[in-house]
């Protein structure tokens, strides 16, 4: 990982870590740290990680030969150059050591998490919109990019890094930024990535079952998706769905102020939907004894509910009622969260990330409310996933689809792994092709497609893939809808499907 730009006046290490139980905490400045050995520069705080793929405790004396000004680790080791720290979690104390060197940025603005099963990326931006509608200096990080006010980017390559959210956070602070908005999965949670960080506020979107090929155990997934309180200041609130049963269990052992969402159960924040098409939807959003009507262009129970999250965080920091609505309109698309691709064509087609059974029975629920016709779904599932799953997604689309197409999510070839499970979980076969290529896969749903049919695309949502084997051309679903539709992309041929 690439190491922090150097700290001008340093931290001292034993006062960063007094109220840890250390053996041998070292008296050192640190001006700058990293856990790549392979990066360590002269004076930089080496920081022993154990990760799927090597063990930094293994690269400690190469660390130190590299110049490292102090090794922190979980166990003793054979490195006598250099001072050690040997503490109980390395992963914690570089959190801190990276939220140290760029000047604790969450203590100058109100940082609020976003976590969840399902809707943190969504959640994040809505909630981002409603605080510019209010005036506030907002930055966000999720997974659709970075916004520090002034700069976008798009999200980092692969999982975030403490010294990433550490730098993402001081430039927010120094943009001026009053709010931050950041996404955080539970297996971010799990691997102390907000160490250091203090949360203002905590949204939970829900808890559901998700990431289990990382967590082991929907017990263990769940213990990592309330680990997100241990952040919150202590004057933090909490913004939690009464319409989830585990979120609601949280409360119990909460010892902060908290305000409840719902669109089924009596909360705090409430909303009643009052018209649905393929193109919008209304709602008229509750707050004690004021009510306002919204309009979306993204459709869905589910994304009212995550209007409701955002609404109620915003709610809580003060924001008029009006603002919110404003900011929840201002929203008109989501790159693959419930996005209509519109070509000229006489049927819907909606492009979504769903790739769970939750989140494929959310999308498919929405299709079938607005649709007048039949709804056709093409899906799949990323390799990496849990093969629990791969039926249960079967038996989602088979119960709420009346034609499928079970594809790959991508050209990888362990990618090819689900498909035969997922198909065995829909009971009656005859309603699912199995089309190994992506491409072919939506070409042929959309060529199925009659008036009045939705057709929803769903696994991939915003994510690219290659467009061939052979090609290293990038596409998206969305963009692959409109080359179909438009006549710039020809049908896969035949031959690279399977029946």
């Amino acid at each position: 990982m690439t190491p922090l730009p150097h700290h001008p006046a340093g931290i001292s290490l034993r006062e960063l870590l007094a109220d840890i139980r250390g053996t041998g905490v070292p008296d050192v400045r640190a001006t700058s740290c990293t856990s790549d050995w392979r990066q360590v520069r002269r004076g930089d705080v080496f920081v022993a990680l154990t990760t799927a793929d090597e063990d930094g405790h293994d690269n400690a004396a190469e660390a130190a030969q590299r110049g490292a000004a102090a090794v922190i680790c979980e166990r003793p080791l054979p490195v006598f150059d250099v001072p050690q720290c040997v503490v109980a979690d390395s992963r914690a104390v570089y959190g801190r050591l990276c939220q140290a060197l760029v000047g604790n940025p969450s203590r100058h603005m109100k940082v609020i998490g976003v976590t969840g099963s399902l809707g943190k990326s969504t959640v994040a931006r809505l909630l981002t919109a409603i605080f510019r509608e209010s005036g506030s200096s907002v930055g966000t990080l999720d997974s659709f990019g970075y916004w520090d006010g002034f700069e976008d980017r798009p999200p980092h390559n692969g999982p975030l890094s403490p010294p990433q959210l550490a730098m993402s956070l001081a430039n927010m602070a120094a943009a001026g930024a009053s709010h931050a908005v950041v996404e955080v999965s539970s297996r971010e949670l799990s691997q102390q990535l907000l160490a250091g960080v203090s949360l203002d506020g905590v949204c939970i979107t829900q808890v559901g079952r998700r990431h289990l090929q990382w967590h082991g155990s929907l017990e263990n997934y769940r213990q990592a998706e309330k680990r997100v309180f241990e952040y919150l200041h202590p004057d933090g609130i909490a913004i939690v769905n009464a319409d989830d049963p585990i979120s609601v269990c949280m409360l119990c052992d909460l010892n902060h102020p908290a305000l409840t969402f719902a669109l089924r159960q009596p909360a705090e924040i409430t909303a009643d939907v009052v018209e649905q098409h393929a193109n919008e939807q209304t709602f008229v959003l509750t707050a004690g004894d004021e009510s306002v009507g919204v309009r979306t262009a993204i459709i869905g129970d589910h994304h009212v509910a995550n209007c409701l999250a955002a609404a109620a965080t915003a709610l809580a920091y003060g924001v008029e009622l009006t603002a919110v609505a404003r900011g929840l309109e201002a929203v008109e698309l989501l790159p693959g969260r419930m996005e209509r691709v519109v070509c000229g064509q006489d049927f819907a087609v909606l492009v979504d990330a769903a790739d769970s059974p939750d989140a494929l029975r959310a999308s498919l629920r929405a299709a079938r409310q607005v649709s007048s016709g039949r709804v056709l779904c093409v899906f799949g599932t990323h390799a990496d996933q849990h093969s629990a799953e791969w039926p249960a997604m079967g038996r989602v689309v088979g119960a709420m689809a009346d034609r499928a197409m079970v594809t790959t999510n991508g050209m990888d070839e362990d990618a090819c792994r689900p498909l035969i499970p997922l198909r065995s979980g829909l009971a009656d076969h005859r309603k699912a092709r199995v089309i190994i290529d992506r491409q072919a896969a939506i070409a042929t749903a959309l060529a199925e497609a009659r008036e009045g049919d939705t057709v929803v695309i769903a696994g991939m949502g915003d994510r690219t893939y290659a467009m061939s084997a052979s090609d290293g051309t990038s596409i998206n679903d969305s963009e692959t809808v409109r080359r179909l539709l438009g006549g710039g992309l020809k049908p896969v041929s035949q031959q690279r499907m399977a029946a």
